[in-house]
């Protein structure tokens, strides 16, 4: 039990957990600190310690607190499409969510009941859909691997200072609408359409991309095998 600020505060790994999380939903770059910790929970910042190895240790924690998140946000009775194209999102808007923790975390493998949970989903919705065992085993690795790393990227840059974000987001209307036609056709040709994307837009075309594969893996799968 740590004492703080004139009271007695029972630390856990699940405490400390929540309020890395808390920290981490303010941009907050130093929020898996001691420090930073000890402020937020009222207790010296060696308690947190006690707890958890290293940050590493605490870092994927906290992302495996991420994944939990994600994964609570699906509803319940959604089919097996549903469920995915959910998943996909609620991990994106999580980590964008808490960016210093979603952008370190997206290249990791939490270990944690998050994860199996995230995962536990994704394999089962793809046995649903109707896949052999080897494709269900790819296809979760593919939409997984895709959708962190996306989910990564806008955790990264929903870090950015926002001065700067605000100066890539002008680069379409400044330093690409310079550029010469004669030496970048193809880019002057689709500047338009290129400027016009959007973070949903990218989203959409990234799952759409995930399930013309499943489809055309799903035609070819004798459903002898899909019931293996």
């Amino acid at each position: 039990m740590a004492v703080g600020k004139g009271r007695a505060v029972r630390l856990s790994p699940e405490l400390i957990v929540e309020a890395a999380v808390r920290i981490a939903a303010r941009a907050e770059p130093d929020g898996l600190t001691g420090r930073a910790l000890g402020e937020e929970l009222g207790v010296d910042r060696s308690a947190v310690w006690r707890h958890f190895a290293d940050r590493d240790a605490l870092l994927l924690a906290v992302g495996d607190r991420l994944l939990a998140m994600a994964v609570e946000r699906v509803p319940d009775g959604l089919g097996p499409r549903e469920v995915l194209q959910e998943l996909a999102r609620s991990l994106v808007e999580v980590f964008e969510a808490h960016p210093y923790v979603g952008a370190a975390v997206a290249c990791r493998t939490t270990r944690g009941p998050g994860e199996f949970a995230a995962m536990e989903t994704m394999l089962a919705a793809l046995e649903e859909i109707g896949l052999d065992e080897g494709s269900v085993a790819r296809y979760q690795r593919m939409l997984a691997d895709t959708v962190l790393a996306y989910a990564g990227m806008r955790a990264g840059y929903a870090a950015l200072p926002q001065e700067v974000r605000a100066a890539d987001e002008h680069a379409w209307a400044g330093a690409y609408a310079t550029i010469s036609p004669e030496r970048y056709p193809a880019i002057t040709t689709h500047l338009p359409q290129l400027a016009a994307q959007d973070d949903e837009a990218v989203f959409q075309t990234l799952m759409e991309a995930f399930w013309l594969a499943v489809d055309a893996t799903a035609r070819t799968t004798p459903k002898d095998d899909a019931d293996v």
